[in-house]
């Protein structure tokens, strides 16, 4: 995804982070450019399906502890096994079948 713009412009590194007190933690964070901008927060739930609209709002809160992010401006993506319910559309709702898809 990163490597064909996908997740936008000029991503130069994808990981894991956490607040400095460890109280806020985020599967995913993509950052941008020489100033390595957040532009992508993303939460991995091992549940079949997910409910969107309390996640995104969870997500929302932790993204905007991330130094340097303006979450209003970031894009937020959900992954669930199977199904992520109610997903506003300019959420990234991913499922394992869009990452591992079966033969």
């Amino acid at each position: 995804m990163a490597r064909g713009d996908d997740l936008g412009e000029g991503i130069v590194g994808i990981g894991p982070w956490w607040s400095a007190d460890s109280r806020v933690e985020i599967d995913a964070v993509a950052l941008a450019g020489r100033s390595r901008r957040p532009v992508l927060a993303g939460e991995a739930k091992w549940a079949s399906r997910l409910d969107a609209g309390r996640a995104v709002r969870t997500l929302y809160a932790k993204a905007a502890a991330l130094p340097g992010a303006s979450p209003e401006r970031m894009q937020l993506a959900l992954c669930a096994r199977e199904v992520v319910d109610d997903a506003p559309s300019d959420l990234l709702a991913v499922t394992t079948d869009d990452i591992l898809p079966l033969p």
